[in-house]
């Protein structure tokens, strides 16, 4: 992940240099955007893919990670070999993969992890652009293949 959302930013710094609580997320979700979206969007305001045209579903959801208190050992791994070198990465411990396009979903060219499974809602938590952003036609899959999805801080 290339980028850390202000509500995140501003929840650790608070937590950690000021002592003032932070409540963790009770649901890690991946999104996929159209867009690049800004650190100050919300889960309500990401460039997200069309869940639905002129009320029909396109078939596009979020994937649910689950709650990280319980789920989050194994939905994401810790190598040590990443951290022996000085730079603690975190992985996807297995393939994630959204519902098939029912009707084309457009340009996907960026992703984000919100804190609510719910199309258009929560507090977007980080961002990325996509390293191989395309378009995504009706019948295509799309998904993060085993430990493709990292996350770092630098």
């Amino acid at each position: 992940m290339a980028a850390l959302s202000d509500y995140l930013e501003s929840g650790l710094l608070n937590y950690v240099f000021r002592g003032q609580s932070f409540t963790l997320p009770t649901n890690i979700s991946i999104a996929l955007t159209s867009g690049v979206p800004a650190d100050s969007n919300t889960g309500a305001t990401i460039p997200e893919c069309p869940s639905g045209i002129n009320g029909v579903s396109t078939g596009y959801s979020r994937v649910s990670l689950g709650d990280p208190a319980s789920a989050g050992a194994t939905a994401w791994s810790y190598l040590a070999d990443d951290d022996a070198q000085g730079s603690g990465v975190i992985k996807n411990s297995g393939q994630i993969v959204f519902n098939t396009a029912l009707l084309d979903w457009g340009w996907v060219s960026g992703v984000a992890i919100v804190d609510d499974s719910d199309y258009g809602e929560g507090k977007l938590l980080m961002h990325s652009q996509l390293s191989n952003p395309r378009q995504i036609y009706m019948g295509d899959n799309v998904k993060f293949d085993y430990q493709t999805l990292e996350i770092t801080f630098k």
